[in-house]
């Protein structure tokens, strides 16, 4: 079997396959491959008789929405998230990950629940200034949809499904062979000396006769197609638009600052480390407690005998809960605890524990001083969100069937803000977002003279807006590019006067004559280009470029060519040796990087076609989607 999946790899198909699935490692940020079921219990596919759920459905599109909001900030383009866009591929990648977790249980592979937890308490979501923020933990899940004990489950599953991955994915390895050919192609090192011909130094001492112009002009329409355009003005609101102007008296913040402290000991956090024993006997525990009521050093034990390997190099230390973090025995012996106490075996489904309580967080309440910036941060915020709130709900009617907001901007007490002409494809500033060009674009708004609807970009920012100019497509006239049509007409006579003087350097250095002096006797500045690898950009890039398409020298002649840039200057260039790249030149360090890009390369390739491997043995039934 293992080689039927390895003949899949064959082919352009194993160079690269990067980015094949996410593991959910960030709430809200990588996408949920679940395969858990509850709740919304509508089917849309089936596994090998595991079901995907919509809910399940619902879930790992809205993660994948988040993921993208997350990369484009309020510029997410709108198509890009919404649900029949989203659909099909998050459906796929629940299937793909389907299949991959079914042969990963088939093969027997498991994760402890110490693992699970270990995972948890790591995953920067859940963490506040580095470390595990229970409040943060649940807030999070709330948000999900998900309880503690279901969001266990997925951890468990999709752990299980990451260890599978990286069984096949991390054993794959690169030859010494296929590092050489790849270092000979990308290594490759040419020498050359060249010369540019500029066209700059020319352009004044040449005419361009309104004939001329105006023919160019005729025969290039295609160049000078303007697309419509729209300028608008805008109404934009925000909470921070309305905080710079609110005013926290400090009795407020005194006041605030006293409630906080009241109930402040209910957020009382406790500090864990323990010892794990997976499948300990008797004899084991009795031995571990025998060292602990000896006094020897608690951290040196877990080092030596527990199995949690995340936490064992730590000393043990799980980090803070505040009473729900981990199984409730566990919660109920380290509660008993005083600081610096151990306590005795303790049982759960993760095996037996000895925990010690390090320290206790949360006894005392900072200071007015200590908390007196960020209350008054967070009064000025919800004091301008419920502003926003008001604002966002009178915009709509002070905006309606406005001649210009100019109004409503100043009753609403926020700035009017444009934006130049800008086409479909979007413009600067608030004109980059695509609901923003959608709406400016809408018939009704643009060619109507209506004021938009309130867009609302993200859940606390909204704009409304109105073109203030249009401009259909057509063609650019001919007094708004004449300056344009000059430069170029310019350009191209001047190229081809030094085109010729380039083809006469040229058929110099052909006949042996030293470019050295040449360049000397036509005052040309000689450049000279060793060890030169592919890549650069801008001119010197153009030049690179056609360095590495020329013939490789023969018989120790060298290969001249002359050339026209982009920009009209002309090059003559020529090509001196060519050397491979040699992988025995590399250093230790770059050969053994690129032998593990190469691994990785192909482990990625692999873990692909067993993937498709998988699939296509499996039963898979969709669900066609009701109207």
């Amino acid at each position: 079997m293992l080689q039927s999946m390895r003949d899949n790899l064959k082919g352009t198909a194993a160079i690269i396959v990067a980015g094949f699935f996410g593991f959910i490692m960030v709430i809200g940020g990588i996408d949920f491959f679940t395969g858990a079921s509850g709740g919304a219990a509508d089917e849309v596919a089936e596994v090998n008789g595991e079901k995907i759920t919509n809910l399940d459905l619902q879930r790992a599109i809205q993660n994948r929405r988040n993921m993208i909001m997350s990369q484009y900030g309020d510029n997410a383009p709108a198509d890009l998230l919404t649900d029949e866009r989203l659909r099909g591929p998050v459906l796929q990648q629940l299937v793909n990950s389907s299949v991959l977790r079914q042969a990963a249980q088939d093969s027997g592979m498991v994760m402890s629940a110490a693992t699970v937890d270990r995972e948890t308490v790591q995953i920067p979501a859940f963490q506040v200034n580095g470390k595990f923020n229970p409040q943060m933990f649940r807030d999070s899940l709330r948000r999900m949809g998900y309880s503690p004990a279901s969001f266990r489950q997925v951890m468990e599953r999709d752990l299980v499904l990451q260890q599978y991955a990286d069984s096949v994915s991390g054993t794959a390895f690169a030859t010494r062979a296929n590092a050489e050919q790849i270092v000979e192609i990308s290594m490759e090192e040419r020498d050359f000396d060249y010369v540019v011909l500029p066209v700059a130094g020319m352009l004044d001492g040449i005419e361009v006769g309104d004939s001329e112009v105006q023919e160019y002009y005729e025969q290039h329409q295609a160049q000078f197609q303007r697309p419509e355009q729209v300028a608008i003005e805008y109404i934009e609101l925000k909470p921070e638009v309305f905080a710079e102007n609110i005013d926290v008296s400090p009795s407020d913040v005194r006041a605030q600052y006293e409630q906080e402290a009241k109930g402040f000991l209910a957020s009382e956090r406790r500090r864990a480390a323990h010892i794990l024993l997976e499948d300990a006997d008797d004899a084991r525990i009795a031995e571990i407690q025998a060292k602990i009521e000896a006094g020897e050093d608690f951290a040196g034990l877990a080092k030596e005998y527990s199995d949690d390997f995340g936490s064992s190099e730590e000393g043990g230390d799980l980090g803070f809960t505040d009473g729900d973090v981990f199984p409730e025995a566990f919660e109920d012996a380290l509660a008993k605890l005083e600081v610096g106490q151990v306590s005795g075996p303790v049982t759960t489904d993760a095996g037996t524990h000895f925990i010690k309580l390090l320290e206790v967080e949360g006894a005392e309440p900072p200071t007015f001083e200590e908390r007196e910036a960020a209350i008054t941060a967070q009064l000025r915020n919800a004091e301008a969100e419920r502003e926003f709130v008001a604002a966002l709900g009178r915009l709509a009617d002070l905006a309606y069937n406005a001649e210009t907001l100019a109004g409503p901007a100043e009753e609403l007490g926020v700035p009017l803000q444009q934006v130049p002409l800008f086409g479909r494809e979007g413009g600067p500033g608030i004109a980059a977002n695509d609901k923003v060009v959608a709406a400016a674009f809408a018939p009704e708004v643009m060619l109507d003279g209506n004021t938009s609807d309130v867009l609302n970009l993200t859940e606390d920012h909204s704009v409304v807006l109105r073109v203030t100019e249009h401009k259909p497509a057509g063609t650019y006239p001919l007094q708004e590019v004449r300056e344009q049509i000059v430069d170029l007409l310019k350009r191209d006579k001047a190229s081809a006067q030094l085109a010729k003087t380039a083809g006469e350097i040229g058929e110099q250095l052909r006949s042996g004559k030293p470019f050295a002096e040449v360049a000397e006797e036509r005052e040309l500045a000689l450049e000279t280009s060793d060890k030169t690898r592919r890549g650069g950009v801008g001119q010197r890039g153009e030049i690179i470029e056609q360095a590495f398409a020329m013939p490789a020298p023969a018989g120790g002649n060298e290969v001249v060519k002359t050339f026209g840039t982009n920009t009209g200057d002309q090059v003559v260039l020529q090509l001196r040796d060519v050397r491979a790249g040699d992988l025995s030149r590399q250093s230790p360090e770059q050969r053994s990087a690129l032998l593990q890009q190469l691994a990785s390369m192909t482990g990625s390739a692999e873990l692909a076609a067993v993937q498709s491997y998988l699939a296509e043995q499996a039963d898979i039934e969709l669900v066609e989607a009701s109207d």
